[in-house]
């Protein structure tokens, strides 16, 4: 489209191209969810048990094996060659701590 330009005014037309905004910054899930990356695993949540602290069924786990767990850390932990997941001061005495769960990713949608 053609606009007669009055001299002082600025005419804008349509939506301006996103990628010459220099303010906008991406966003890395990578940088922002992951510190170790050697170390660190997705595992997918199996079971509601955890609802009432905002874990779901088929939810990511990120887990970072590197990191100690503190007491009220929620950790991935191994008994019988199964995984399960509960804060430190509940693991069994005979499971072994796995690793720190840093993150929890819901999806609403499903990726199929």
């Amino acid at each position: 489209m053609y606009y007669k330009n009055p001299k002082g005014t600025s005419v804008h037309n349509g939506f301006p191209n996103p990628a010459t905004d220099t303010s906008l910054q991406s966003i890395d899930l990578n940088t922002l969810l992951i510190k170790n990356s050697i170390s660190t695993y997705l595992l997918r949540i199996d079971g509601d048990e955890w609802r009432n602290i905002g874990i779901f069924a088929n939810d990511i786990a990120v887990v970072d094996r590197s990191l100690t767990a503190a007491k009220n850390d929620i950790v991935i932990w191994i008994l019988d060659n199964a995984f399960a997941i509960s804060p430190r001061h509940s693991i069994p005495k005979s499971a072994v701590a796995w690793g720190v769960v840093t993150s929890v990713i819901h999806q609403y949608r499903g990726g199929k």
